[in-house]
């Protein structure tokens, strides 16, 4: 049986399929393989590399409407593909590319550099092709990318685009005019115009995370890597859904606070999905790829009606899959109970940032130690298979000595909570390299303490363009705080964190002596030992997504294998 064909060039050789549009998601920096960068400990505690590889989960969703619409669409990863070889050669990948449009996402700060870069190759090479940005950043700086980015035609701001996408999609090929498109900036006759946002009762109804399409997409255009979420996923993928946009929180430092997403992106935050729509795509993951999944959003701060209603979904659909979920605020019984009763296989996340009330509160997170302890200990004895705690550094009121007290505390939880069945897992990391725009201490600093260096989008792209390592890359400090100060709570709060582990049994020693081997070459500029899986990870305390050892067998899933088995055979033999 013929189940697909295997091409007999390269890709970067063969002329790609057309498609409608491109969806293409460049790596933070984009000569990253020709400079000598110190990434540090940038990237450490997220699936993805230091170059923040793992493009948006917006892009499946749009993907997924535009298929649905009756228009071709691809993902194009650059920046995994860029990370995957030192022979990929990116500018002829984008050369042969044949699309009408390239979207490529400008969502978190760090990608200024190479997303400007990609729009200024794809513009060489497709002079005639219409370059669309989208996200949160380039939604943020829109008017100042329009003068000053000629590389650009369109940026589609706000959320929820998927709607306006088809219609500018749709007035493109009709040649018709760019005023009826909600929410698009764009030129016309030398000056730029901004169309008011699509008025929506209904906007989450055209949102749907839809994996069968990367797959069914991964071979349409003989493109795995280019596809894939990130750079380790097909050896551990893991799906990933998310109940709400917006968020009903302030948290002082993030770009999709309530504050920043009602300023900026959406008329009200949040709005959540249907629990039935979550459900549906979870589905979809079983049935495809048989991951764990993450779900982002607090299930529990939803209130009862709504995680009822969604567990009530899963247990109708058969759906059998593990399940890691994030909390906002520490949950208690009655929910644990219930989550318990109808998801087999749960883990649990939370990000308290500091240990210290005043820094906590100051940073927007209004409960206690006691009340995230005893959040833990009911996590366990409902059966979470394991727990994640992530703290900060760079916080108002927040010192190296504050810093080293998260630590013990850290330790303290660790020797208390730590258990085989459910193993406690601590992590510490710099708010870096910015400070996202929109947020309560991008816009705020004064009030918060912080001193912030770069403003325009360009202040961002030139940092990045001239920087060699991640502590030149950072643009603030803090009343309390210098640079050189959160650099150094860094690497001794990493340090301290891995003696830790190592000495209550979940880091093996040997394993500690290279972690703190690194972090000391680093510091005093020598070399370290990269991560075998290329991503340069400083401490490889990254974030553990094997705790399910659950990655089922499915049709599809064992096409996809034997699909990337053939292509690596088919590079071996020609780069032989």
């Amino acid at each position: 049986m013929k189940l697909f064909i295997i091409p007999s060039q390269p890709l970067t050789d063969c002329k790609s399929m057309k498609s409608d549009i491109a969806f293409v998601h460049a790596p933070s920096i984009y000569d990253f393989r020709k400079r000598e960068i110190k990434e540090g400990p940038i990237g450490d505690v997220i699936p993805s590399t230091p170059l923040f590889e793992m493009y948006p989960i917006g892009f499946v969703s749009m993907l997924n409407h535009v298929l649905d619409n009756g228009f071709s669409g691809r993902i194009s990863n650059l920046a995994v593909l860029m990370l995957d070889s030192a022979k990929f050669d990116a500018e002829k990948y984008i050369r042969n590319m044949d699309a009408d449009i390239f979207g490529i996402d400008f969502h978190w700060l760090p990608h200024v550099h190479g997303a400007f870069n990609i729009a200024k190759i794809i513009k060489k090479y497709h002079p005639d092709k219409k370059v669309l940005l989208g996200g949160f950043s380039s939604s943020y700086f829109a008017g100042e990318i329009m003068e000053k980015n000629n590389d650009v035609d369109f940026i589609l701001a706000g959320d929820f685009v998927e709607k306006q996408l088809i219609t500018l999609m749709r007035t493109l090929e009709g040649s018709r005019p760019l005023e009826g498109v909600p929410n698009l900036w764009y030129r016309k006759e030398g000056r730029t115009y901004h169309n008011e946002p699509l008025k929506d009762r209904n906007p989450t109804d055209a949102v749907f995370i839809n994996y069968g399409i990367l797959v069914k997409n991964s071979i349409l255009y003989h493109d795995i890597k280019g596809h894939l979420p990130y750079y380790s996923w097909i050896k551990n993928p893991m799906g990933m859904t998310i109940i709400q946009r917006g968020c009903q929180f302030n948290c002082g430092f993030c770009g999709g606070s309530n504050f920043a997403y009602k300023s900026r992106y959406y008329e009200s935050s949040p709005v959540r999905r249907d629990p039935g729509r979550v459900a549906d795509e979870i589905e979809i993951v079983q049935d495809t790829i048989n991951s764990p999944v993450f779900i982002a959003g607090d299930l529990n701060q939803a209130g009862p009606d709504y995680y009822l209603k969604f567990f009530k979904e899963l247990k109708d659909r058969g759906i059998d899959l593990p399940l890691l979920t994030e909390y906002f605020v520490p949950p208690g019984r009655e929910y644990f109970m219930e989550l318990s009763k109808n998801v087999d296989n749960f883990a649990c996340e939370i990000s308290p940032d500091s240990s210290i009330k005043k820094i906590r509160e100051e940073t927007g997170r209004f409960y206690t130690n006691e009340q995230l302890e005893k959040s833990v200990e009911l996590a366990r004895e409902f059966g979470s298979r394991k727990f994640d705690i992530y703290f900060s550094i760079g916080l108002p009121f927040q010192t190296k000595d504050s810093v080293i007290e998260d630590t013990d505390y850290m330790e303290r939880l660790l020797k208390t909570y730590n258990s085989k069945e459910m193993p406690l897992y601590g992590f510490i990391s710099p708010l870096a390299p910015f400070i996202d725009p929109g947020s309560l201490f991008y816009e705020m600093p004064d009030r918060y303490g912080f001193n912030i260096y770069t403003k325009g989008v360009m202040d961002f792209y030139e940092l990045l363009d001239r920087g060699k390592q991640w502590d030149e890359f950072i643009n603030y400090d803090t009343r309390w705080m210098s640079k050189k100060d959160m650099v150094e709570a860094t690497y001794l709060s990493g340090i301290k964190m891995v003696e830790i582990g190592s000495k209550l049994g979940y880091i093996e020693f040997h394993e500690k002596q290279k972690i703190v081997h690194n972090i000391m070459s680093y510091i005093n500029g020598a070399d370290y030992d990269a991560h075998e899986d290329m991503s340069k990870h400083l401490t490889y305390l990254v974030k553990e997504i094997e705790w399910s050892r659950k990655h089922g067998i499915t049709g599809v899933s064992i096409l996809i294998f034997l699909y990337s088995m053939m292509n690596m055979m088919r590079s071996y033999i020609i780069n032989a």
